[in-house]
This record gives structure tokens, C-alpha cells and sequence, in this order.
């Protein structure tokens, strides 16, 4: 996305806090591109669901300036006015944030040099860049510009966007050809939120900048047709049109309305005239719009048989660029590559969730003695947990012989009846036998059930039958088997072993202390 296709020098990537690996929200920062005056460009990667995979241009502030909250806004301008500009030859603003006090906005991806880049590399061959190349590469980007200019608010009036710093290093070309604008870092327009930037601050590149700007004064649109004039003089020339020693003796030549020197004769007359016409010194006698310079540039193109595609750029970009392409190339996989390994490494570091020290567990089970899951991991079969087994209370001190009936079906349920019933009879016969022998009579029923101690309780638990009965047969009991002796009076009865046969839906409870049989039933308990 910026001149430098590799890696930073170490120098540079010490001065700043971010590094291989960083994540500045989903972006995670691959290598560093290059740092501008104010900014730093790093190449990073988009990574979402089903595996898909993007690379991006992630711009941030650098240090130096991050604590510059005009500056911070200023930044944050060029997110809001870039992004709106949607043109093929402008660079796409994706996104804008702050993360841990670094401020910084996301560029799409472009594969390829910028213009001033692409021209060195040229030179080292002694090769000069091509006319129609570079008029193709320049009526490009001056389509993006007018698509700036034009940019108009919610009610359809402009905005008054003006880049302000046009120049052959915020001009890249891609692989495929294009020709992208980027960098509205210094954008200014009318409705800023922090309002008018400080005057007679320069911004921007000298070299290409229009007098107006260069003395503190108003500028539009037509300051970046005096920049695009100054670019093709310069490609043209091999020369700035307004050079000198230093800034000073360049700034002393803007002023001086004096022209630049001629154009060299090679140069077509309908582009020496076009270029002338740009960088004139008063506003007013240059092209109105970018759009106007483009069609002149294609026009003299057309003039001068000097015509040329995309195509035809892509193809000089790969045959003339294919050392840094395969540079860039080398340097974004060998940034992949190390960012694969650290990721293998944090899965190999990552804490098994089933067995952390800190309790904090995944698993249904886990749950169930903990109550907590970890965020962002997928529960197991077994969540959510069974319901623990209820709680049963503790028997009752009662001195009694309960019997608890459980009645898993409708045949237990008769069975559970027919025994309660069993036992009032026993319990009644047993009564009626003690009483006969006290007062000599001799027990009339020869098939009664032999019933426990008049002291005890009996207590059976069931439910209504709702089949049909079923019969027992009880076994007759000797009724000079029986105890004739009456308990003591005051004795406590003593307890008798007790058999438990649950049912949670109803209890009768028999109690003979003398000579009466009583049923009591209770609902929704356990009989304790």
C-alpha cells in the first residue's frame, strides 16, 4: 500500500509499540510498510469465518504525534472524508478505530509501487519511463481527484474536499495497471469538526505544491491540477518545475511569478501546452476541474498518437517491477508464515478448559460442581447437567412401625392396598383376641392374621387402586401364640423394626394403642 514493499529497518519498528502479531481489533499486524512523516503504513490480515482471509493496509499515527489530539482529529478526518469517495482510482477506506490509545484507519490492499518508486526503479536501468504510460497513469488519478472535489453531503452540497499533497509518492500502480490516489491525511474541508487547520502550516511536498498554498492562502481544487501539472513536468523533465537549494530559495521561486523552463523539444506540443497551462500561477487560468485536465490529457494523447490502456500499464508494471514484486511477495509470506507459527504456538500454549487450575471448566460435569462455563467454548454432551437427586429428610423419631408402599405401577398400587387392608384386619383380631383372654373368651375368627404388639403403629403407603384387586392369602396365626399379659401402665411401647416401602404420592397410617384402628392418608410426602 506505500513505497516500502518489505519489512521497516529494526530502527524504525523500535520507535514504535506495535509489532508482528499485534491485533488492533480483528486486524492483525503482519509487517511494517513504511512511515511516513506522521503515520506509519503496516500490511496486516483480515481473518473471518470458513476461512476467509484478507489483506489489508493498516495506517496508524506514530508515537511522536499520538498525544496530539489536533492532530488525532485531523487523522480521523481523513477516515471520514476518504471513505466516502468512491472511485476505481482512489484507494478504499474500509475502516476507522482506536484500540489501547492508538488511533488508526484500514486501506484495501494494493499490490504494486508507487509512481515515484516505479520511476527510480527505471532510472537504476537507465530506462525512462514512457510517455504514454505515464499520461495514462496521470489522467487515472486525476479521475479520482474530481471524484474528491465532487464529493457533496446529505443535502447535495460540497464539501470542498481538496487533497492538498498530490505527488508521484501518493500514486501507486498497481499489478493490474490501476492507478490509485491515496493519502487525504492533509484533506481539508469546509465542514471539519475541528475547524480551519493553522495557518501558514505547510503540508505537503514543496516541490509540487501551488503558490497559494505555499504562502498560507485560500486554496480549491485547482491546487491539485497545479500538482498534477507539477508531476508530469517533473517525469517529463526529469526536473521539478520550481527547484532550489532549499525550501526557502524553492518557496522564492513560487513567488516570483516567473514560469518554469521549457519542456524538452521531445515533448509533444499538445502535452508541453497542457502541463504549461496547469501550473499557471493564478488559479483562475488553469483548468477548472480535474475532470478538465483528464479529458486534455486524453485528448493530446489521442493528438499525439501517444494512446495506451490499463492493459498495456499492467503489462510495463510486471515486466519492470517484477524484482520488487517478487521482494514484496518474499516479505508478506515469510510475515504469514510467522504469524501461522504463532498461532500453532498459542493453540500448543492454550490451557486445556477441562483441566484448568483455576476451576473455571467446559464440560456439563464441570458445570455441575462449578456452575460456570468457559466463554466461547462449545458445552459437551452432557450440559446442561442432569437435575441432582432430591434430598431425603431424616426419619422421624416417632416411635412407630411405618411401612412405605412405592408404587411404580398400577399393580404395585393394589398390592399396596390390599396389604394396608391385611394389616387393619390383623391388627383388629389381634385386639380381639387380647380382650378374650382377659375376660376367658375364646377368639371367633380361626383365619385372622397374626398382628403385631398392641404398642406398635403400623402405617402403610399407597395410592387409590385403578386396576383391578389382587388376592392374598394371610396365614392363620394361634391365638394362644398371643401375649396375655397387658403392658404396664406408664411404660413407654418400644419400637419395632421398621420397613420402608416409599410411595410420594399417599400414606395411611394405622395406630392401635388400645383397642381402635385409625387410617390416616397424606398427600405429597414421603410419610416422615
Amino acid at each position: 500500500m506505500s513505497d516500502v514493499p518489505a519489512p521497516a529497518p529494526a530502527s524504525t519498528a523500535q520507535s514504535s509499540p506495535l509489532m508482528p502479531g499485534y491485533f488492533l481489533d480483528r486486524y492483525e499486524l503482519l509487517c511494517p510498510l513504511a512511515d511516513g512523516g506522521m503515520a506509519s503504513v503496516w500490511v496486516a490480515r483480515l481473518r473471518g469465518k470458513h476461512g476467509f482471509e484478507k489483506l489489508v493496509a493498516v495506517k496508524t499515527i506514530l508515537p511522536q504525534f499520538a498525544a496530539d489530539e489536533q492532530f488525532q482529529q485531523m487523522f480521523l478526518d481523513e477516515a471520514r472524508i476518504a471513505s466516502r469517495i468512491e472511485h476505481a482510482n482512489v484507494a478504499q477506506i474500509l475502516d476507522v478505530g482506536e484500540q489501547h490509545d492508538i488511533t488508526y484507519l484500514v486501506m484495501e490492499w494494493v499490490d504494486g509501487d508507487s509512481l515515484s518508486r516505479l520511476n527510480r526503479a527505471l532510472k537504476k536501468k537507465n530506462v525512462a519511463l514512457p510517455m504514454n504510460i505515464l499520461l495514462r497513469i496521470v489522467a487515472d488519478a486525476c479521475g479520482g481527484l474530481h471524484a474528491a472535489h465532487e464529493l457533496r453531503d446529505d443535502k447535495g452540497a460540497l464539501l470542498g474536499v481538496v487533497h492538498r499533497d498530490v505527488s508521484p509518492q501518493n500514486i501507486l500502480v498497481s499489478q493490474r495497471g490501476m492507478a490509485k490516489l491515496i493519502d487525504f491525511g492533509i484533506a481539508k474541508a469546509r465542514d471539519r469538526m475541528v475547524g480551519e487547520t493553522n495557518a501558514g502550516l505547510l503540508k505537503g511536498k514543496i516541490h509540487y505544491m501551488p503558490p497559494e498554498q505555499a504562502l498560507g492562502g485560500v486554496v480549491d481544487r485547482r491546487a491539485d491540477v497545479f500538482a498534477v501539472g507539477a508531476i508530469l513536468y517533473h517525469m517529463l523533465a526529469g526536473a521539478p518545475p520550481f527547484d532550489g537549494p532549499n525550501q526557502l530559495a524553492v518557496l522564492h521561486r513560487l513567488s516570483s511569478r516567473q514560469p518554469p523552463m521549457p519542456l524538452p523539444s521531445s515533448v509533444p506540443a499538445p502535452v508541453a501546452a497542457l502541463v504549461k497551462r496547469a501550473l499557471a500561477y493564478s488559479p483562475e487560468a488553469r483548468f477548472a476541474t480535474a475532470a478538465e485536465l483528464q479529458a486534455e490529457i486524453e485528448s493530446a494523447m489521442i493528438e499525439s498518437k501517444l494512446t495506451c490502456t490499463q492493459a498495456l500499464v499492467a503489462d510495463f508494471v510486471t515486466v519492470h517491477g517484477a524484482t520488487r514484486t517478487a521482494s514484496r511477495k518474499e516479505a508478506i509470506d515469510l510475515a504469514l508464515s510467522a504469524a501461522a507459527e504463532r498461532a500453532r504456538m498459542r493453540d500448543v500454549l492454550r490451557p486445556n478448559p477441562d483441566k484448568s487450575a483455576t476451576g473455571v471448566l467446559a464440560s456439563g460435569a464441570d458445570f455441575q460442581r462449578t456452575g460456570v462455563v468457559n466463554v466461547g467454548d462449545r458445552p459437551s454432551s452432557d450440559y446442561p447437567p442432569p437435575a441432582p437427586p432430591p434430598v431425603q429428610a431424616p426419619p422421624s423419631p416417632v416411635s412407630s412401625i411405618e411401612v412405605h408402599v412405592e408404587t411404580p405401577s398400577n399393580k404395585g398400587k393394589i398390592l399396596a392396598l390390599v396389604a394396608a387392608g391385611v394389616l387393619l384386619v390383623a391388627a383388629a383380631a389381634g385386639t380381639a383376641v387380647f380382650l378374650a383372654s382377659r375376660g376367658g373368651a375364646q377368639p371367633s375368627s380361626p383365619a385372622t392374621a397374626a398382628a403385631p404388639k398392641p404398642t406398635a403403629t403400623a402405617t402403610a403407603t399407597t395410592a387409590p387402586a385403578t386396576s383391578s384387586a389382587t388376592t392374598i392369602d394371610i396365614p392363620a396365626v394361634d391365638p394362644d401364640s398371643l401375649p396375655t399379659a397387658a403392658p404396664m401402665a406408664g411404660a413407654a411401647p418400644k419400637p419395632q423394626a421398621t420397613e420402608h416401602v416409599a410411595s410420594p404420592s399417599t400414606t395411611a397410617k394405622t395406630t392401635a394403642p388400645t383397642a381402635t384402628a385409625t387410617a390416616t392418608t397424606r398427600r405429597g410426602s414421603y410419610g416422615f
